[in-house]
């Protein structure tokens, strides 16, 4: 006997003892207690490794939870039949609408957390690199006023050696009332309070997403688990509840009763074959709200990335721009000379001076300038990846939500002989009445 044939042997045992209510021998015991382990452990390392590496919990948090969580999952998936059939339709539930809101709600998320920050971060270097080259130029601007002093003092120091005017105090005085250590005083402190509210902006902002991050994947995971328990409900108490599938059983049934397996005309198109690849109508008005629903997140996911790149390529240019712009070269250039005569009318030089005094004043000085955080070429990728994966979901949903309807008839066999015999009467009932009549 070969592997394949071996398997085939024993894959149906295995799910049958999976399925079943209640075990029936101690074989099938211990095969539904190895199953069991073997989902909480999937289910409890996935939720570890989402818990640490996109909600940024810690290592001891998250280990703590997935053990509790393994344990008590453990405990009931063996003892809870109900149970077992609603984790086992979440696994092909993540492949519909619910699990497509958890991908998408993903990305859309990874690009907030991962955008926002970096922008905010750019624009507090863009505002201190403001803030220091104003700085700069407020106290090149204070610290020119001693330009004028030092060539007054010279003229002073110069016109005092002369003998014939040293006693005489005429010439300007050059005053300055502005005190310089009290404004830079000033300027450091608003410097500070700026440096301080930008970094508390900048912390308020990651830990806000990051807490919105974290509710929201908990929303949406109990919404996933929520709609597998109401499809179940509804597949159990609601007869007509998800019952538009024309499987082998009915075709059997149909076969058995009248031995004419055709369908009535509104039936053929009602019906959806469960082995097939025909969508029915309700099916393709899902898809195309789907399609619309992936279009919106890629949208919105599309302006967060472009509104990084914007800001960064725009504060990069005003940096190039700003940088390229050249000092301020000031030169203050003093010629004087004192004349005098011999006997009354020879002239002649007493004394000259002839001095420069010169002056530079830098726009954007190599101090204040930092390098602008890019946008990291991983976020473009990984949210590619989810609308990706978003997409091939939304390809795969309606084979997904068939597969729903087959994990309950394994799970619950006495339940879908009652839906198939539901439909195999109203089949016949329209069969015997006139066509066009509507069905109650």
């Amino acid at each position: 006997m070969s592997a394949k044939q071996r398997l085939a042997l024993i894959m149906p045992f295995v799910w049958n003892a999976y399925s079943k209510p209640c075990p029936s021998g101690a074989c099938e015991m211990l095969t539904l207690i190895l199953l069991c382990v073997l989902v909480s452990s999937i289910i409890s390392t996935l939720l570890f490794v989402w818990m640490v590496f996109s909600l940024a919990y810690t290592h001891f948090v998250a280990g703590t939870v997935t053990g509790v969580s393994a344990c008590v999952m453990l405990v009931l998936l063996i003892l809870v039949h109900p149970l077992r059939c609603v984790v086992t339709v979440t696994v092909p539930s993540l492949g519909t609408k619910q699990g497509r809101k958890i991908i998408l709600s993903t990305a859309l998320l990874y690009a907030i957390t991962s955008c926002v920050p970096n922008i905010t971060n750019n624009m507090a270097r863009s505002l201190h690199m403001m803030k220091c080259s104003a700085g700069n130029i407020t106290h090149s601007m204070l610290e020119s006023s001693n330009v004028p002093k030092a060539a007054l003092r010279d003229i002073r120091n110069t016109l005092a050696g002369l003998p014939s005017i040293g006693s005489r105090d005429y010439f300007l005085e050059l005053e300055n009332d502005v005190d310089v250590k009290d404004m830079e005083k000033s300027l450091s402190q608003v410097s500070e309070s700026m440096k301080a509210n930008l970094a508390t902006l900048h912390s308020t902002v990651g830990q806000t997403s990051q807490i919105v991050k974290k509710i929201i994947a908990a929303l949406f995971v109990v919404l996933m688990i929520g709609s597998s328990v109401v499809y179940v409900n509804g597949y159990l108490t609601h007869i007509k509840h998800d019952n538009v599938y024309q499987s082998h059983q009915l075709m059997e049934a149909l076969q058995r009763v009248g031995g004419d397996v055709t369908l009535p005309r509104s039936y053929k198109k009602k019906l959806v074959k469960t082995s097939g690849a025909r969508m029915s109508a309700r099916e393709v008005k899902r898809g195309l709200w789907g399609m619309l629903a992936l279009l919106i997140y890629a949208l919105m996911c599309g302006i967060m990335l472009g509104l990084d790149h914007f800001v960064y390529r725009s504060l990069q240019s005003l940096l190039t721009w700003a940088s390229d712009i050249p000092d301020i070269q000031t030169i203050v250039h003093v010629q004087m000379t004192v004349k005098g005569t011999y006997i009354g009318f020879i002239p002649h030089d007493i004394q000259k001076m002839d001095r420069k005094y010169p002056y530079s004043m830098s726009m954007l000085p190599p101090g204040c300038v930092q390098s602008l955080s890019a946008p990291e070429h991983s976020v473009l990728t990984s949210v590619c990846t989810f609308l990706t994966i978003a997409f091939f979901m939304l390809l795969v949903e309606v084979f997904a939500r068939r597969l729903r309807r087959k994990v309950c008839a394994s799970f619950y066999h006495r339940r879908e002989e009652q839906r198939t015999q539901y439909l195999l009467w109203k089949i016949l009932d329209k069969r015997e009445r006139p066509e066009g009549s509507d069905d109650s």
